[in-house]
């Protein structure tokens, strides 16, 4: 039996080391993932809403079911408070060799329309 030169040795080892980067560089990956929930209300949509002329059924029309209402009594009488909420949920995953990690962050957007005798007298977003 013949034994390895310091050439074949080396080699050997190179072949040996750029084989295991391989393997790593295929386990590295990352991700997210973005899942929205209830209505996107754009900045021009809710510029459209003008208080004193804006009509509850325009915006029930416009802006479809309000996810919350709310009345409360105002020095001119009952006033409505409706809302829709929009949330964004992101889950973002990464990996490498054998450590993982998952976070998930929400945000949460919210459009408010105060409503007097049916008629709008503010509306805005959080």
């Amino acid at each position: 039996m013949t034994r390895p030169t310091r050439i074949g040795r080396f080699i050997t080892s190179l072949a040996v080391i750029l084989a295991g980067a391989g393997a790593l560089v295929g386990c590295i990956s990352s991700g997210s993932v973005s899942q929205y929930e209830g209505p996107n209300i754009g900045d021009r949509t809710l510029a459209q809403i003008e208080p004193g002329e804006t009509s509850k059924a325009w915006v029930l029309a416009v802006l479809g079911e309000p996810t919350e209402r709310s009345v409360v009594d105002g020095a001119d009488g009952a006033v409505e408070i409706w809302k829709w909420v929009r949330r964004k949920s992101t889950t973002t995953r990464g990996s490498a060799i054998v450590v993982s990690s998952k976070s998930r962050t929400e945000e949460v957007r919210t459009v408010y329309v105060e409503l007097t005798d049916g008629v709008v007298t503010r509306a805005w977003r959080d």
